[in-house]
């Protein structure tokens, strides 16, 4: 009788061994799964479209290109219509000849949001302009979408919804006389606001 209860004793100690090892096992994979999707998330590359700086194309060199989502508050204008809305920054290198750069924005389904902004260059430089949604120095292009998201659960969503592409801005050059050539496009970046 003694014998049969000292055969069951290590059989046990090996079945609660193993069963400790898996749920070890499982908590480690699980760990990794978790710490793998924390890093990756801000940093989900398939989201982001990005040129390489600079760009250039049809004689028109653009040295630097910023996109960002910037907070309503404190611009009346603005507060009536969105929570949080996209700029762009342009600065321009060279310019060969006259033409105009077309500025558009994108949101995640790919559809267009707003106008098509219109930034009109010659001799070497843009040609100053100054409206709600464009303010153009002769080397800087500030754009603003007068869209954007209506509060900050649906700017949380965005921001921190890994399956959904970012919105973006995409510049095209088009020369007096020649054909339209895409300069470069960017991804507008979620950050706190």
């Amino acid at each position: 009788m003694q014998d049969q209860k000292e055969t069951k004793k290590p059989v046990k100690k090996i079945s609660s061994l193993i069963w400790g090892s898996i749920s070890l096992f499982i908590l480690l994979i699980g760990g990794i799964c978790f710490w793998c999707t924390i890093t990756k998330a801000p940093k989900a590359e398939w989201r982001n479209a990005y040129t390489k700086l600079p760009w250039e194309t049809a004689g028109v060199s653009i040295s630097n290109a910023e996109a960002s989502w910037k907070s309503s508050q404190g611009d009346a204008r603005m507060e009536l219509r969105a929570y949080c809305y996209p700029t762009c920054r342009l600065e321009l290198n060279k310019a060969e000849g006259r033409g105009y750069i077309s500025v558009r924005m994108f949101d995640s389904f790919c559809s267009q949001m707003g106008d098509r902004i219109r930034i009109n260059y010659a001799d070497g430089k843009f040609l100053p302009v100054q409206g709600n949604s464009l303010r153009v120095t002769e080397n800087e292009a500030h754009i603003r979408l007068e869209d954007g998201f209506q509060n900050a659960d649906l700017y949380k969503l965005h921001q921190i919804n890994q399956s959904e592409k970012l919105w973006t801005v995409e510049v095209t050059c088009h020369p007096e006389g020649g054909e339209a050539e895409e300069l470069g496009r960017l991804s507008i970046l979620p950050h706190e606001l």
